[in-house]
């Protein structure tokens, strides 16, 4: 909002005159459809890549560059899209890797042209919108489950957890003007009870953990350096000493969720799923069975998978761990590129967050750490067309820039961070 003196004679009066960034509107579309497409389907894609194409081409003087600058980043999709060289689906591996190609371009054309705090309030407000939406005309699933206006239980509680990450984000910056701490409080409050009710354990015990961690690093800001990463050492030590601790008392865990949450002995299934994933990367270690070209009909593994977990629709199921799941579809080669975004992107994050304790610094350290707790038990990315997998490239793209920035412009304190 600009303000403008009018000359009129006699005297002058004033006018506000409200200043609209069309990169902002057009990545309000773009954040936008991809948290309503599973609500509004091929509308949301078209939606999608016709806002993409448009902010990639009102500055297509800079897209050289941002390519250049973040070209390793492209290195997975490329990968998906040789994978048509042996796959026994060609076509399905070249137009999803395709897709996926073109997610990650917009996704790193959003962070080359917003800024992370501006990108973090748009997508707060998209995600606010499903949140209010899912409430007031939501569905139930058969089972009795309520989905919001999405597909799958887990979806929804992955976008309503994207909203608690934003929302907790804001909140917990003092630096950001009162409207929007109280924004992130009211966003806690309309995202929080969804995440139960969506009842996705994976996705309520990855939420804690980041939570957990968000704390120590936020209740560390005042610290002197030395005593800081001391104490994110010993949290680092103390979760490392909890997950061994629960892998050695796993059958009593098993049993607790059993009774706490009605699955069954093998975790809905996972335990099955993650050895029939096994037995199919030993056939192709390296390369995989081609991009998205396991879960197809008239695949026999896939199609016994699919009878004896019941799933008729033939559709919307994954072996229920990123890695196992890529290695199957694109091979070690593809989950070694899948950890060089990962690996990066949280240790980057980390280090940004550490440094400044920053709104826009911690929803970038608190997504990448959502994904990578919750990628041993779901798929949460990479996917065409898909909310989190946008958000975790363009957290990574920030967090280089902002790195680089601490590197140039503070050399001496990027150094104690190290």
């Amino acid at each position: 909002m600009t303000s403008v003196l009018e000359q009129n004679g006699i005297g002058a009066r004033q006018a506000a005159v409200i200043s609209i960034c069309p990169n902002t509107v057009l990545s309000a579309l773009i954040l936008t459809s991809l948290v309503f497409v599973s609500y509004l389907g091929r509308i949301s894609v078209l939606v999608f890549l016709a806002a993409g194409l448009l902010l990639l081409l009102r500055r297509a003087d800079l897209a050289m560059d941002e390519t250049r600058r973040h070209w390793w980043l492209y290195l997975l999709p490329v990968w998906c899209i040789l994978s048509l060289l042996w796959s026994e689906h060609p076509d399905l591996s070249l137009r999803h890797g395709v897709q996926l190609l073109l997610t990650f371009l917009i996704s790193v054309t959003i962070a080359s042209r917003l800024s992370p705090l501006v990108f973090l309030r748009v997508l707060f407000l998209s995600l606010m919108i499903a949140g209010l939406a899912s409430l007031l005309i939501g569905n139930v699933r058969e089972d009795g489950i309520w989905i919001g206006i999405f597909e799958s239980k887990n979806y929804y509680a992955f976008t309503m957890v994207s909203l608690v990450l934003c929302s907790f984000a804001l909140l917990a910056d003092r630096g950001q003007a009162r409207t929007w701490r109280r924004a992130g409080l009211l966003g806690l409050l309309v995202g929080l009870p969804q995440i139960v009710m969506a009842e996705s354990v994976g996705a309520v015990l990855a939420t804690a953990f980041v939570f957990g961690a968000a704390l120590v690093i936020l209740g560390t800001q005042l610290l002197p350096p030395a005593r800081r990463m001391a104490a994110i050492a010993l949290f680092c030590v103390f979760a490392v000493i909890v997950v061994l601790v629960s892998i050695y008392f796993l059958d009593a865990i098993i049993a607790l969720v059993i009774d706490v949450t009605g699955k069954d002995p093998s975790l809905t299934g996972r335990t099955d799923l993650w050895a029939s994933a096994m037995d199919q990367i030993s056939r192709s270690p390296l390369l995989g069975t081609g991009y998205r070209a396991f879960w197809v009909e008239g695949n026999a593994l896939a199609e016994q998978i699919w009878a004896d977990f019941y799933i008729a629709s033939k559709s919307g199921f994954n072996f229920h761990n990123l890695f196992l799941s890529n290695a199957v579809d694109i091979g070690i080669v593809g989950v070694v590129l899948l950890l060089t975004l990962l690996i990066p992107a949280l240790l980057l994050s980390t280090r940004w967050v550490l440094y400044t304790g920053r709104a826009s610094a911690l929803f970038c350290f608190m997504a990448t750490a959502f994904v990578m707790v919750l990628s041993m038990v779901e798929v949460p990315v990479f996917f065409e067309f898909n909310a989190l997998t946008v958000m975790v490239v363009a957290s990574l793209a920030y967090a280089l820039r902002a790195n680089r920035e601490v590197d140039l412009l503070h050399p001496e304190s990027a150094a104690r961070m190290v």
